[in-house]
């Protein structure tokens, strides 16, 4: 390998880890399409030239992701008409981030074209058939497979075979179907043995992402992220304890001291709880309840804690339940209060007793 070359992997390696470090989900994504592209560009007997620039191209297919604003790009849920009109630049993005490096010019229409349909519906430039650039169209079905492989904070990842399902059916249509044919003989050889998610991973990545569920009013998370945390709590088992504040005559204090002093009560309380119970994780659901998720069982005498809630906000009364998430198959805010109406709580003793 040439000075040159080492210093273009380098320059690969930089933006591959930059695009990493910005997007939890781009993360392993692109080097995943990168092999992915490979094998395919190798079953289909590519020269090893051409294995190569369409692995290359692989690791940079997203790199304009690099350019699209973080609101859109973090964005954990699927993107109205404006922001996927948005993201789609991103392609060709890519291009002209390509463009200023000369070694790397060769990648410019595959990571420009690799959105591209064979039936001539993709973009950016509508391209059909044999007019997509060949390596373009192995990144599509590279690209794809993962995207479906993966899992999504809104959607669940399909299996191997459903993914392969879905490659066939949009052979033609989507896909180029003389490689749909050899990707899936690729494909069929995996072994479904990691684990593959969107979910944030380091702190920064954890906050860039709970940045869409916080609630404006409290600084509290919504009940949005609650059911996030609730329905992959089944598989990560982070929380244990769950506690459920109902405040109550709320409505009764707007009306006796005005709505800006009501906003201020239930910014109080959400700052109370973070402080009361040690944590973080505090949501604000139903308007004037909240939702306490703790990773341990934690100590607290209920009378005081509710008094300290309450002090100073005349009228104000609190009740407050208390749950093993454990024994519950709960796994969306909505439905907390169906949940609780069928459900004994259990007291902190009992909670105690059978989990230390």
């Amino acid at each position: 390998m040439n000075t040159f070359s080492i210093i273009e992997q380098e320059i690969v390696e930089m933006f591959t880890t930059i695009i990493e470090e910005k997007d939890a989900y781009t993360a392993g994504h692109s080097k995943r399409v990168a092999m992915y592209s490979t094998k395919i560009a190798e079953a289909m007997g590519c020269s090893d030239d051409e294995q190569s620039r369409v692995y290359q191209a692989g690791l940079l297919h997203d790199i304009g992701k690099l350019l699209t604003p973080e609101s859109i790009l973090l964005k954990p849920r699927k993107f109205n008409r404006t922001e996927y009109a948005i993201i789609k630049n991103h392609s060709t993005d890519g291009e002209k981030m390509l463009s200023f490096i000369s070694a790397f010019k060769p990648y410019m229409p595959l990571v420009r074209h690799h959105h591209e349909y064979f039936d001539g519906t993709g973009y950016p430039d509508g391209l059909k058939g044999d007019c997509i650039p060949f390596l373009s169209r192995i990144i599509a079905i590279a690209d794809a497979f993962d995207a479906m492989t993966t899992n999504r904070i809104y959607k669940p990842r399909k299996s191997i075979a459903s993914a392969i399902k879905e490659l066939q059916k949009c052979s033609g249509t989507q896909f180029d179907p003389l490689i749909v044919g050899i990707a899936v003989k690729v494909f069929s050889t995996y072994q479904e043995l990691v684990f593959i998610h969107q979910l944030p991973e380091t702190g920064v990545q954890e906050e860039r992402f709970a940045y869409f569920y916080k609630d404006t009013l409290t600084s509290a998370y919504s009940g949005e992220y609650l059911s996030y945390f609730l329905h992959n709590n089944h598989t990560s088992k982070r929380f244990r304890c769950c506690y459920f504040i109902q405040l109550h005559h709320v409505h009764t204090y707007n009306q006796n001291f005005g709505w800006k002093l009501g906003d201020k009560l239930l910014s109080e309380v959400a700052l109370r709880l973070k402080i009361l119970f040690h944590t973080p994780f505090i949501f604000r659901i139903f308007g004037d309840d909240f939702v306490v998720l703790n990773a341990l069982h934690v100590e607290i005498d209920e009378a005081q804690v509710k008094e300290k809630i309450s002090v100073g906000f005349n009228g104000i009364d609190v009740s407050m339940k208390h749950f093993a998430l454990k024994d519950f198959s709960l796994d969306a805010w909505e439905n907390f209060e169906n949940f609780l109406t069928h459900s004994q709580p259990c007291s902190i003793e009992d909670h105690y007793n059978k989990h230390n």
